[in-house]
């Protein structure tokens, strides 16, 4: 692309206070990070909220017929090819976008990628990660899978340890990543049949860091990069982590 100017699609129509949130946020990331956002949607929603905020500085809407409601199953990316999701993947993959971003259905965002983008070459399954704050000041730890595939084989959990690992290198800064499997127990004997073998494929791996079992208490102590775990256990995590702040907020 002739730009350097990282240019980011931003699907405007996706989130619990969208459009009004997600141009607000698009508006100060073009301001504050200098990036070349996409807002993709509604024209008429989106340029009534961008009026708000006075400025379209750096700023180009991109018209998308339709959208995915929070509610409706993620195959709807089928049905609806002109989705804001859609249109916005379809920027990525005609080079007038560098990634998309959306707080929509996080299940119709995935979708949408793997029948637009398709798989990384050696990925068989693509992860959904998440970072989580740590004791450590500063410090987070990303998680993954957290909701995208609730069964898994251990060389999923493997290609999940190697994506967090590049990530943290080449994103996040940090040239040694301490990547860990989420069990039971510190031992490589503790765990499930998925955790015995997925602890041996990532003790072999010469290009994962692997430390070894991170235990439940050991998600937040910052002692970790990445942890991998499948899909069903990193989602009740996740929720689990996300009602701890509630609880809180509330004694």
């Amino acid at each position: 692309m002739g730009s350097t100017r990282e240019r980011i699609a931003v699907d405007a129509m996706g989130g619990d206070h969208a459009p009004k949130e997600i141009v607000a946020g698009a508006v100060r990331a073009a301001e504050e990070l200098g990036v070349q956002v996409l807002l993709v949607g509604q024209p008429q929603q989106i340029q009534s909220c961008l009026e708000e905020h006075g400025t379209t500085r750096n700023i180009e809407v991109v018209p998308a017929e339709d959208k995915i409601a929070m509610d409706e199953e993620a195959m709807g990316v089928r049905r609806k090819p002109k989705a804001s999701i859609n249109v916005a993947m379809d920027l990525v993959k005609q080079e007038r976008a560098d990634a998309v971003i959306s707080a929509g259905h996080s299940g119709a965002v995935m979708a949408s990628a793997l029948l637009r983008l398709g798989r990384i070459k050696g990925i068989d399954r693509p992860a959904i990660g998440a970072m989580f704050p740590t004791l450590l000041a500063g410090k987070s730890v990303i998680i993954l899978d957290v909701g995208a595939n609730v069964d898994c084989r251990p060389r999923y959990l493997e290609q999940f340890a190697l994506m967090g690992t590049v990530y943290s290198q080449y994103v996040l800064g940090i040239e040694t990543p301490k990547v860990g499997l989420l069990n039971i127990g510190e031992e490589s004997s503790k765990g499930n049949d998925l955790a015995l073998k997925s602890y041996q494929l990532l003790e072999a791996h010469p290009a994962i860091p692997f430390v070894g079992n991170a235990e439940g208490r050991d998600v937040l102590s910052g002692e970790f990069d990445v942890i991998v775990c499948d899909g069903f256990v990193g989602n009740v995590l996740l929720k689990f982590a996300e009602a701890i702040g509630e609880v809180l907020l509330q004694i």
